[in-house]
């Protein structure tokens, strides 16, 4: 595949590197040992993604799921995101937000594309983001959701070790396994008590989660010890 060819050999170019995901700055270190990776991660824009006091009560109204990304992007697993909510056996509202705003069965609302604050109130109006994705980077759709209010159900996809904690503020579920994702769903839409506790502890990661100001600053001293290693000016 040339392609993968070519990317191969970016690694071998002699520049710095700055990433945005630990497993990113791990799997270049292992390839390249003697050199030193920087790690600046993404920030969060908070005054899109303002995060509300509380997250919302809905009572007894069916689950409402957010699933995002590219549905003809095999990674993003987005049909077997949706092929899970067709599994469960609790009421849902699904909502998909995709490049092309394509409806699909047993979705309830297709929206897309939307600018950032269109997204964030989508967010707002979910209980739950949906991502069964095999590969990402820094994996920022469910970080966005937990600045709104919304827990998760994601896959152990690369990155998303940086901010989901099992039980704590999302749901992590096994590979290629929509039945089993279908009941960890239907659990949060029977038990409304984790629900809401899953919600808070997303609400708690994201105000421990640093805003793009603050990253702009960690990205700028980054450069600065770039530059300090190559004797250039600062």
């Amino acid at each position: 595949e040339p392609q993968r060819l070519a990317a191969r050999l970016t690694h071998d170019l002699p520049l710095h590197v700055i990433t945005e995901a630990r497993w990113i700055a791990n799997a270049l270190e292992a390839l390249h040992p003697q050199r030193r990776y920087l790690l600046v991660r993404n920030g969060i824009a908070k005054d899109v993604f303002a995060s509300p006091a509380a997250p919302p009560l809905r009572g007894r109204e069916p689950l409402r799921i957010l699933i995002e990304g590219n549905p003809d992007v095999w990674f993003k697993g987005v049909p077997e995101a949706i092929e899970a909510t067709r599994l469960m056996r609790e009421p849902r509202h699904v909502t998909t937000v995709t490049p092309q705003g394509r409806a699909a069965d047993g979705v309830d609302v297709a929206l897309g594309p939307l600018d950032q604050r269109a997204l964030a109130a989508a967010y707002a109006d979910a209980d739950v983001v949906l991502k069964l994705s095999r590969v990402e980077g820094m994996f920022g759709p469910p970080l966005e959701g937990f600045h709104m209010g919304a827990t998760c159900v994601v896959t152990a996809v690369t990155g998303h070790e940086e901010y989901v904690e099992h039980g704590e503020n999302g749901l992590v579920v096994g590979w290629d396994d929509v039945r089993g994702t279908a009941r960890a769903l239907d659990l949060l839409a029977r038990d409304r008590a984790l629900l809401h506790r899953l919600r808070w502890g997303a609400l708690a990661t994201a105000r421990g989660w640093p805003s793009w100001e603050q990253q702009g600053r960690v990205m700028a001293a980054a450069l600065r010890t770039i530059a300090r290693r190559e004797n250039l000016p600062s």
